[in-house]
C-alpha cells in the first residue's frame, strides 16, 4: 500500500516570482514558496494563481524545484485560460510518466464551451464560459484512471467593490447587481463542472475523481444568501444529497472544526463574520471511500497544512509571506496489483 499525498494551493500571483529582475522582497518570497512546496512534499500539486504559459512554470519547475516535480501540460498547448492567473498541476517526477492533462476540448465536448445565463427571471441571457478554464489530472494508477479537476472560481469585479459598498446609497447598490451577477454566473460555472462529473457517471459506475482549488463566492457570502440567493459554490460542486452515489464528499469534513479555514479575511460587507473563512477545498467521490477501488481515502485523511505553512511564513515580513492561502492536502491509500 501506497500514500498518494493531494495537495491544493492558491501560491498568490505566483507569476510575479519568476518574472525578470525580481526585486529582493520577491526573492525571498519566491525561496520560502520553494521551501513550503518542498516541505509540503506532495504527489500531486494542484497550484493556483501559477504562472502563464508553459515556458515560465517550466523554468520554475526545473530552476528552483530542480525537476523533482513536473508541470503537467496539455497535449495540444490549449489551456483555455484568460489573464495571468493559471490552474497548474505539478507531479512528482516519479509519478509523472504516469500522468497527463486532458485535452479543454474533450471537457467542453462532455458539457459546453459555452451557454447562456439569465439574470433573475430576466428572459435576456448574456453567452458565458470559464474565465480559468478547469483543468484536469489524468493518472494511471495500474488501470484505475484517476482525474483531478483542478478550479479557480472567483468574481474579478467583487475584489474592488469594498469602495462601492462602503459610499451607500446607489454606489451600494451598483456593487450588490454586480455581486449578484458575478456569484450568478460563478454557479453557472459551478453547474458546468457538475455536468462534466456527471457525464462521467454515465461512461464509468464509480469513477475515481478528486475537485480541488479556491472556490471564491466573494465577500457577503451569507448577507447575498440570506437576502437574495440559496445555494453556494461547494453546494453546486457536491452535488444532490439525493442522488448519494454522486455526492461528493469533502476532505475536511472530520477535521476539527477551529482549523478548517484557509484565509484571514475581513469581509467589508460583514464586518461581524469570523475572518478565518475556508476557501480551498478538496472534493471526492464515493467510490473512493466505500472501499470498492484501489484509491481509499481514509479517515481523517484531511488537513489544512497550518503548521507548515506557518513555521515557514513565521520569521518573514508581510510582503515576502509565500502565499495569503494556507494549502489543503488529502493522504490516499493507494494500492497497486503486486501488492492486491
Amino acid at each position: 500500500m501506497q500514500t498518494i499525498k493531494l495537495t491544493s494551493w492558491n501560491i498568490a500571483h505566483l507569476e510575479r516570482l519568476v518574472e525578470e529582475n525580481p526585486s529582493s522582497i520577491e526573492i525571498t518570497r519566491r525561496d520560502a514558496v520553494v521551501a513550503e512546496i518542498r516541505s509540503l512534499n506532495p504527489d500531486v500539486l494542484c497550484l493556483v494563481e501559477g504562472p502563464r504559459g508553459e515556458a515560465a512554470i517550466d523554468a520554475f519547475c526545473e530552476q528552483y524545484l530542480q525537476g523533482q516535480w513536473k508541470a503537467i501540460k496539455a497535449p495540444d498547448g490549449e489551456y483555455s485560460t484568460s489573464g495571468t492567473q493559471w490552474i497548474w498541476f505539478l507531479v512528482r517526477d516519479t509519478l509523472a510518466p504516469h500522468a497527463s492533462l486532458l485535452p479543454t476540448e474533450t471537457w467542453d465536448a462532455f458539457t459546453s464551451k459555452s451557454w447562456e445565463v439569465h439574470y433573475w427571471g430576466q428572459f435576456d441571457s448574456d453567452l458565458h464560459r470559464h474565465y480559468r478554464h478547469p483543468q484536469v489530472l489524468v493518472l494511471d494508477w495500474h488501470g484505475l484512471r484517476v482525474e483531478c479537476i483542478g478550479l479557480h472560481l472567483k468574481s474579478k469585479f467583487v475584489n474592488s467593490g469594498a469602495s462601492l459598498w462602503k459610499a451607500g446609497g446607489e454606489k451600494q447598490q451598483e456593487f450588490i447587481q454586480s455581486a449578484l451577477k458575478a456569484r450568478v454566473k460563478m454557479t453557472t460555472e459551478a453547474a458546468n463542472v457538475r455536468a462534466y462529473i456527471d457525464a462521467k457517471f454515465a461512461q464509468v459506475e464509480k469513477p475515481a475523481i478528486f475537485v480541488m482549488g479556491d472556490l471564491n463566492d466573494g465577500p457577503g457570502k451569507e448577507y447575498f444568501e440570506e437576502r437574495y440567493l440559496f445555494f453556494d459554490l461547494i453546494s453546486n460542486i457536491q452535488g444532490d444529497i439525493f442522488a448519494a452515489t454522486r455526492f461528493l464528499n469533502h476532505a475536511l469534513f472530520d477535521f476539527p472544526d477551529h482549523l478548517r479555514w484557509t484565509v484571514d479575511f475581513k469581509d467589508f460587507v460583514d464586518p461581524d463574520r469570523p475572518t478565518h473563512i475556508l476557501l480551498d477545498h478538496i472534493l471526492f467521490t464515493q467510490g473512493l471511500c466505500d472501499g470498492s477501488l484501489s484509491w481509499q481515502v481514509n479517515a481523517h485523511a484531511g488537513l489544512v497544512e497550518h503548521e507548515i505553512h506557518d513555521l515557514i511564513n513565521a520569521p518573514l515580513s508581510s510582503k515576502a509571506k509565500t502565499s495569503d492561502h494556507k494549502p489543503v492536502s488529502l493522504l490516499v491509500a493507494a494500492q497497486s496489483p503486486a501488492n492486491s
